[in-house]
């Protein structure tokens, strides 16, 4: 039996291996599969899966102490080991305590990570294999003479939405997505934004609230720039519209179904860019403070193709999940004929 243990550092990261497991038990259901989460202990038993060091103590020294005593009891054990995350410092601890490299998961999509010769030289000593979803950074760490490979755009592999329909009629959904820590200044630029939309351009703008945003704030800042709320017409996907004029601004919290029905994706979240990225969207790249050239670039069809064929490139499309599990796996994850070996595996699944 092939054993592997899927280690996360932070939620998206316990996200990433849960979608893992998922896949890995999908192609070879004989695969068993244990995790480890270095900042949440706990949380994928409460999900009903097999986790190491889930009872750890709360005060810090006590929980190094026993996540050192659990790594080491599994020093001689045969499994695969999968580090999810770019905490470095956390890499070399469960390796050098293990006695084995690990293959590192590295979703840069999700966070920026500089590179320095001290992280360069973690990688080269201890990561036995580097799966990336930035092919730019592939090729980086390869001139480093680092094992990496291209996987994929893993983000997008997480998006699970709803089929939940915007009334959109026969219009384009142009949906925005502010950051919730800078929610303020990007509310009001989306306003600016959706106000100088070029005429003739037949959108429906929906503005996609993250959840720590009430819609009392959203309220006040529409009014400062005499926009108008109206109540929802449409139930709870919908939970109100502001209105300037004779432009509409819906409002909804189904964050994933936006993404996934929208043509337009627009926001300043790096993490959104790259999984409408990966899901096919048209990316418009926002230049914060600069509303009105901004939505002119939904006339420059040349400019948005480009700019989106070069981050298609560098994050690629969804699938990395599947191609990360075939690797783990069978040791596969740059073959052409890859697509037909899944079809075979499936049907005789």
């Amino acid at each position: 039996m092939r054993c592997y243990l899927l280690m996360a550092d932070g939620e998206w990261e316990e996200r990433i291996a849960l979608e893992l497991r998922r896949k890995m038990k999908e192609l070879y259901g004989k695969s068993k599969v244990f995790f480890l989460s270095f900042r949440h202990p706990g949380v994928f038993a409460e999900k009903g899966f097999a986790e190491i060091s889930r009872d750890r103590p709360t005060q810090p020294l006590k929980a190094w102490y026993r996540l050192c005593q659990d790594l080491l009891k599994r020093r001689n054990l045969r499994e695969r080991r999968i580090f999810i995350g770019g905490n470095l410092w956390l890499l070399a601890l469960v390796t050098l305590l293990g006695g084995r490299r690990v293959t590192v998961v590295l979703p840069l999509g999700l966070r920026p990570f500089p590179v320095s010769s001290l992280r360069l030289f973690f990688l080269r000593r201890f990561a036995r294999t580097v799966l990336v979803d930035d092919a730019t950074f592939v090729q980086f760490l390869r001139l480093k003479n680092i094992p990496a490979y291209f996987v994929g755009n893993i983000l997008a592999d997480l998006l699970h939405p709803h089929d939940t329909p915007f009334l959109h009629g026969k219009k384009a959904i142009c949906a925005l997505f502010p950051r919730e820590d800078h929610h303020v200044e990007d509310l009001g630029f989306f306003l600016d934004f959706v106000e100088h939309a070029p005429n003739g351009t037949s959108l429906y703008f929906l503005l996609a609230l993250p959840q720590g945003v009430s819609l009392e704030t959203v309220q006040r800042i529409a009014s400062e720039k005499n926009w108008v709320f109206l109540e929802s017409l449409e139930g709870e996907v919908v939970e109100g519209y502001l209105v300037r004029e004779r432009v509409y601004l819906n409002l909804t919290r189904f964050l994933p179904e936006a993404l996934d029905q929208a043509t337009y994706v627009v926001s300043a979240d790096q993490r959104i860019l790259v999984q409408a990225v990966g899901l096919g969207k048209t990316v418009i790249p926002v230049r914060m403070g600069k509303a009105e050239e901004t939505a002119a670039l939904l006339l420059h069809s040349v400019s948005l193709f480009e700019y989106n064929q070069s981050m298609s490139a560098r994050f690629g499309r969804k699938g990395a999940i599947e191609r990360i599990a075939v690797f783990l796996l069978w040791g596969v994850v740059e073959d052409p004929a890859l697509p037909h070996r899944l079809r075979t595996i499936h049907k005789r699944g």
